[in-house]
């Protein structure tokens, strides 16, 4: 466990026992309008994906790192089958806490990464309240819904749009405030802390880390319509392991060719600070609707994403999709894109001068490997059997362009657009 999460579970510790002290609060067991003072919860999914192609491996998000990179077999339960379990207390009509762990394919199965929140919550009034804690990163429109599956109309979020996002937690303190004018409630929610997770890269783990995480939204409900409106943005505080070797190479070659080769020294430090993920600040903006009016259900989100380096994700990426109820059923259909701002890196001068030709296809390769460029047509039903559990089946034609940076695909693949087809069946509950 990282040290941001020992500090702050021993300050919410030593909160409850200040306020303990002074009167604040009681922390025997609360009943409250009726709410149990202790509740425990949980969902989960089962799913099985097949796909049309063995050269190609999907991800639902970054974090994952299937079992066999370079595909044999065309079939998982690993890309969406997860677990969670949720604990709350009501400590007092003002004071609640609550823990909410998930197990679900990932590259590191450790403590931090299974705790998905953890949190202690102040209701200041019915207007406004506070956390401090572990609480869910809150600036897109399926932000606290991207693990619950019975939650969501599809089978999993659009992966164009939610894929490629690292963090699912803040390790921090966020407040909200609203306010009611006319017939809508709105809703405005900042946030600011750090978040730290593990992602597959190279054969080696990256401990990724932020700082300077800050998100403000705004949202507004009227009846069957809910409007959504957010900012973010992060530093990433430590460099990828795969990436130490390279820049020494890099930072040799830029200072070996300076005067002897001018042109291969400029690119050689180029590749070397884009190279990069110290450092970099990542930015969102982001825009997401839902209209549910008991009978039709439609839901879009579009971003805007840029960072300081161009190895990182740049661009737009937004999804649009329909369905409607008919009894227990609901047939659906889905599109979700996202379009790179950035273009393809090519190489800018003749490494084989000097005999270092593989190494600048290296470095090209990596620069432009997080590159994505692809959409998705997606349409599935969903069949509620139960009033807590349901079944989804979901058909996805994607369409990628070179680089993949959503897939896991044998280098030679990289360099030329495919197209695949994905089959998904799901059970889903909650409890």
């Amino acid at each position: 466990m990282n040290k941001l999460s020992a500090k702050i579970r021993g300050a919410c510790t030593m909160i409850l026992i200040i306020l303990a002290a002074v009167g604040v609060i009681d922390l025997a067991p609360t009943r409250c309008e009726g709410i149990p003072a202790f509740r425990f919860s949980g969902y989960g999914t089962l799913g099985y994906t097949a796909d049309d192609r063995s050269d190609l491996v999907p991800i639902r998000d970054f974090s994952q790192e299937p079992e066999d990179r370079y595909k044999t077999d065309s079939t998982t339960w690993r890309l969406d089958s997860r677990i969670g379990l949720q604990g709350f207390y009501r400590i007092s009509p003002k004071w609640e806490a609550l823990v909410q762990g998930v197990l679900r394919d990932q590259v590191e199965q450790n403590f931090n990464n299974i705790l998905e929140l953890g949190y202690l919550r102040f209701n200041a009034s019915g207007e406004s309240e506070f956390r401090i804690g572990r609480f869910g990163y809150d600036v897109f429109l399926m932000s606290d819904t991207r693990n619950i599956g019975y939650a969501n109309l599809w089978v999993r979020p659009p992966t164009e749009f939610y894929g490629w996002v690292p963090i699912y937690s803040v390790d921090g303190i966020d407040s909200l405030v609203q306010f009611d004018m006319g017939h809508a409630t709105w809703q405005c929610k900042l946030q600011a802390g750090k978040s730290t997770t593990d992602l597959p890269m190279g054969g080696d783990t990256y401990d990724l880390e932020t700082d300077g995480l800050f998100s403000v939204t705004l949202s507004r409900h009227d009846g069957p319509l809910s409007l959504k409106a957010g900012y973010s943005q992060f530093t990433l505080q430590n460099e990828a392991p795969p990436f130490y070797d390279l820049h020494q190479g890099l930072e040799s070659m830029a200072s070996a060719t300076q005067q002897t080769f001018p042109d291969i020294s400029s690119e050689a430090s180029y590749l070397r600070q884009h190279i990069a993920f110290k450092n970099n600040t990542i930015r969102y903006l982001t825009l997401g609707g839902r209209y549910d009016n008991g009978i039709w259900v439609a839901q879009a989100e579009l971003s805007h994403t840029k960072s300081d380096t161009n190895i990182m994700p740049h661009g737009n990426m937004g999804y649009l999709s329909l369905g409607r109820r008919m009894g227990d059923w609901t047939p659906y259909i889905l599109f979700s894109f996202f379009r790179p701002t950035n273009d393809i890196y090519r190489k800018t001068s003749d490494w084989s001068a000097i005999g270092q030709q593989s190494f600048q296809d290296q470095a090209v390769y990596l620069i432009n490997s997080m590159r994505t460029d692809q959409e998705t047509y997606s349409a599935g039903v969903r069949w509620d059997f139960h009033n807590q559990a349901a079944v989804k089946i979901q058909w996805d034609h994607c369409r990628i362009k070179p680089y993949y940076g959503l897939w896991y695909k044998p280098i030679d693949a990289s360099y030329h657009s495919s197209r695949i087809n994905l089959l998904t069946f799901c059970l889903e509950f909650v409890f």
